[in-house]
């Protein structure tokens, strides 16, 4: 799907039954990007359902 492009109507997700093995790569993949992910700075803003009105 194309950043563009939305979606109408319902999203199907499959997931497998069982989580998958890593290995120590695969561990330290993932926390590499979740590192990177927790260091990106996140803007203040209205939470969801929130309003913006101060």
């Amino acid at each position: 799907m194309s950043a563009g492009r939305s979606v109408d109507g319902p999203v199907t997700v499959h997931l497998p039954d069982e989580l998958p093995v890593l290995t120590r790569r695969g561990w330290r993949i993932l926390l590499e990007v979740l590192v990177e992910l927790a260091a990106d700075p996140v803007e203040d803003g209205p939470g969801e359902g929130g309003s913006d009105d101060s």
